[in-house]
């Protein structure tokens, strides 16, 4: 459990636990200075023992409330230190191995997973550690007063031990199938309210709703299921921890009769029994807990002790200047491969990769970047094997823009820079390249303008030239668009890719958009068609051949 927590909230963990084995420590004794004050001899000697027990209890009071502070800044502590720990994992994999599980399953370990620990864990132990210490000074107290009393509670108490194994596999199997069903549940919420306005243009909030209450209904009952067996150990506990008490109590009014004890002994031994049998069957509950929190932390270790794919590989750190893809063969799925591609990408030229849809193109940026699957052939970027790279670095010296524009819900600036340390002056200039700037500055904030939830407050061609001025502002010698333009108006479309193609800078470029003035401006056309480059060439070359692009681009072109 504390194997993935950083050694400096691992030092203070155990630092922590020294007010707590005090408080341990003094709890208990209240019950002797009970004894004190009951068989006192006389007034003067009652008056002192008064005094002592204030002072006493005082001394409790303020060790208690250190103890209880330092336990709240280290839980704290713990807990930023494991979502930290979960967001560095979830960036540091690579976009391949992060697509493999759903959204709502990292958010479920971001939240209810990491919660669980530190309750059913962290905070479990520093309640197991002070309800040990009051085990120890109340057996050593017993032991001092009437061994057979302490015989009696240790045969009572131990028969709590053996509760939490009867149930532990059972609790710790309901634990986790509760965490399943959060993830269910956390995916259906993101869903719906992914699809706030189409659920309400459609009229079909009341459907929605009903099966939210139908998810909501299925993660209480596997909350209740998973609490059920811990609510059976714990009644059994209780019946133990009762039955044991009344026959300690009777044990002691046999030997107060008997003239073996005081009477101030017998409540003393009363109230410390309680610092046995209560701590008993705490601890066993906290075993429960333990065992129960058990599969939900291996799942979560398992996540932060997981390698990157792109671990141990080269990065790579220059300009890209040339890809070439020699007999390369990738299955991309049980129907459907990429096959035989030849191709050469070569730097500062343009290329335009069209076909019908599902013809394999977006295949190709996929291969050449992290969601690219293991492939046969030979796949060189500036003559090293793309299986012997980083992946992630390819992005970093040239950066894929998607169909879907990712906008933050923060400012233009920040959107741009996406948090890196570039001037005003810097953004201001990728605003201008992008064609966006005139309207950024015409807003009461300018480039500091917050930009809302799902960029509401802009248009889609607006965000799409925002997103273009990332690419912009970090100046790179190639980039990769994957339809950028699809979501938007021939006019913005057109507008957008033509000052791409101005750009010094090479493109390999999947569109769907055949403009003959844009089409005229690509090096290389070429055309796909069931994972197979059909047709490749100049747009005068293609359209002189009058095949598989001349016929596209007579039904697609506008």
């Amino acid at each position: 459990m504390i194997k993935s927590i950083s050694k400096k909230n691992v030092f203070r963990f155990w630092i922590s636990l020294i007010p707590v084995v005090i408080v341990g420590i003094m709890a208990p004794l209240r019950s002797y200075i009970m004894q004190l004050l009951i068989d006192f001899k006389s007034y003067r000697d009652l008056f002192e023992k008064c005094l002592f027990a204030a002072a006493f209890s005082i001394a409790v009071f303020i060790y208690e409330w250190i103890s209880k502070k330092c336990q709240a800044v280290v839980v704290r502590d713990i807990e930023k230190d494991l979502r930290d720990q979960v967001m560095y994992k979830l960036f540091y994999i690579s976009a391949n191995q992060f697509e493999k599980k759903g959204l709502a399953w990292y958010l479920s370990k971001l939240t209810t997973d990491i919660r669980i620990i530190l309750d059913d864990g962290i905070n479990n132990v520093y309640g197991m550690v002070m309800q040990s210490v009051f085990v120890v000074v109340a057996v050593v107290y017993l032991f001092c007063v009437e061994p057979f009393i302490l015989l009696i509670v240790v045969i009572v108490s131990s028969i709590q031990f053996a509760v939490p194994n009867i149930l532990k596999e059972k609790t710790a199997s309901s634990r986790k199938e509760y965490t399943e069903a959060v993830e269910v549940y956390l995916d259906g919420v993101k869903n719906d309210l992914g699809g706030h306005k189409v659920i309400r243009t459609f009229d079909a909030v009341k459907q929605i709703l009903l099966k939210q209450e139908k998810l909501s209904d299925y993660v209480s009952r596997k909350n209740e299921y998973s609490s059920k067996d811990l609510y059976w150990a714990q009644a059994l506990s209780s019946f133990v921890n009762n039955g044991a008490f009344l026959i300690v109590l009777g044990s002691c009014l046999f030997f107060a009769a008997a003239g073996r004890i005081t009477i101030g002994e017998v409540v003393a031994i009363t109230n410390m029994m309680n610092f046995v049998l209560t701590p008993c069957k705490a601890l066993a509950n906290g075993m429960i807990q333990l065992k129960a929190m058990e599969k939900v932390k291996e799942e979560l270790v398992s996540l932060l002790e997981v390698e990157s794919e792109n671990d141990h590989k080269e990065s790579l750190e220059e300009n890209i200047r040339e890809i070439c893809l020699e007999n390369v063969h990738q299955e991309i799925s049980a129907s459907f491969s990429l096959d035989n591609l030849m191709l050469h990408f070569e730097e500062g030229k343009k290329y335009a990769i069209v076909g019908k849809s599902g013809s394999g193109k977006s295949s190709i940026i996929k291969l050449l970047t992290e969601y690219g699957a293991d492939y046969t052939g030979k796949v060189l970027i500036n003559g090293k094997e793309l299986s012997e790279l980083n992946r992630e670095s390819i992005m970093h010296v040239s950066p894929v823009c998607y169909q879907q524009t990712y906008i933050f819900n923060d400012t233009v600036f920040n959107n741009v820079a996406l948090y890196q340390e570039y001037t005003k002056e810097e953004v201001i200039n990728a605003l201008k390249k992008a064609g966006i700037y005139d309207t950024i500055q015409r807003l009461p904030n300018g480039v500091n303008e917050k930009i809302r939830e799902n960029g509401s407050n802009f248009s889609g061609g607006e965000l799409q030239r925002i997103t273009l001025a990332r690419l912009f502002l970090r100046n790179k010698t190639m980039t990769f668009l994957d339809e950028i333009t699809s979501g938007l108006d021939n006019e913005t479309a057109y507008v957008i890719e033509k000052r791409l193609l101005d750009e010094d800078i090479a493109i390999i470029n999947i569109t769907h958009r055949y403009n003959k003035a844009l089409m005229q401006k690509y090096n290389e056309i070429i055309v796909m068609d069931g994972g197979k480059i059909v047709e490749r060439g100049s747009f005068d070359e293609l359209m002189e051949k009058r095949q598989a692009f001349y016929h596209l681009f007579k039904i697609l072109s506008e």
